[in-house]
């Protein structure tokens, strides 16, 4: 079993990481992990070198190219492992993580399994941003985040794969930025690999603390969505496209909005009817001090993304 982590700058959130890998009851005598810094300058390759020299079957890695599709490709070429976990420092699976992954791929039929993406927050703020990503209206209704039963699914949150499937379609593409694993997904799926979301397979998500670093996170996913939508016709499903047309949709209604304001009635109205709605109902069952901060986070996802979608539409970026 080989667990990949790419690192960049993550001395805060390492640690936790760390010790979930340590409290696995899959056998640490059968794991192998490869730590792989992209030039971290904060910290995290001190933590690094101290957890190597601690575990025997630990490894670090250097990525200069920073890319985490460029770290998971420098591990899998060294993997020994027949199967192939990622994992990040803002993932904190359970104990029985690996081992559960394990077992659902020793049945022989899927290529890649994990649990859902939930996601939760260690401030106040990150709270609410949690709240907004864990519901439909900030992120839509994939398998991947919102199954209840074991269920195939598009893609797959990290996720952990038979690796003589990911060699097979040649490991991840490092002509990407962002969106990695959702493209190699579907490559996997495109050659007849089949994909499992188990929610017995916990883990949780750590949600960004600000909302800076949110918009930046969903703007860098819209920009490489068109990218991987030229690839693979099948890379847009109606969640990925409802923010990015209500974004140019936002644009006209307020550009005609001085002559006729009822595009902007329409339009806005509408948006921030559901938003109301949605972030009382939160409120309601999860604390009504999250309210404000929810009816900033969702116009923050959807817009970020919508800009990031048609920036990438027309200006397609490249990997560094």
């Amino acid at each position: 079993m080989t667990v990949a982590v790419p690192l960049w700058n993550e001395a805060r959130r390492l640690p936790g990481l760390l010790a979930c890998l340590e409290a696995q009851t899959y056998p640490a005598d059968r794991l192998e992990v490869f730590l792989v810094d992209g030039g971290s300058d904060d910290g995290t390759r001190a933590q690094i070198d101290a957890a190597v020299a601690a575990h025997p079957r630990w490894y670090r890695l250097d990525n200069p190219r920073r890319l985490p599709a460029a770290a998971l490709n420098l591990a899998l070429a060294q993997a020994r492992g027949e199967v192939f976990l990622r994992l990040d420092a803002r993932t904190r699976p359970a104990p029985d993580y690996i081992a559960r992954c394990v077992a659902a791929l020793q049945g022989g039929t899927w290529a890649g399994v994990a649990g859902p993406q939930t996601a939760v927050g260690e401030t106040p703020a990150a709270q609410a941003h949690a709240l907004a990503l864990n519901h439909p209206l900030g992120t839509g209704a994939a398998a991947y985040r919102r199954a209840t039963q074991p269920t195939a699914s598009e893609t797959l949150y990290l996720g952990a794969y038979r690796t003589a499937w990911l060699r097979r379609v040649g490991g991840w593409d490092e002509s990407l930025a962002a969106t990695e694993d959702y493209e190699l997904n579907l490559r996997l799926r495109h050659q007849g690999g089949q994909l499992l979301v188990d929610p017995a397979i916990r883990s949780v998500y750590l949600a960004r603390e600000t909302l800076a670093e949110l918009a930046g996170q969903y703007y860098r996913n819209g920009v490489w969505r068109p990218v991987i939508w030229r690839r693979h016709r099948d890379a847009v499903r109606s969640r990925h496209l409802v923010p990015a047309l209500f974004f140019p949709a936002l644009l006209m209604a307020l550009s005609v909005a001085l002559w006729t304001p009822w595009p902007l009635l329409a339009v806005g109205g509408a948006y921030a009817g559901t938003v109301l709605a949605v972030s009382f109902d939160l409120g309601r069952r999860h604390g009504r001090r999250y309210v404000p901060r929810l009816l900033l986070t969702f116009p923050t996802l959807h817009l970020a993304y919508g800009a990031g979608f048609w920036w990438g539409w027309l200006r397609p970026p490249r990997a560094v």
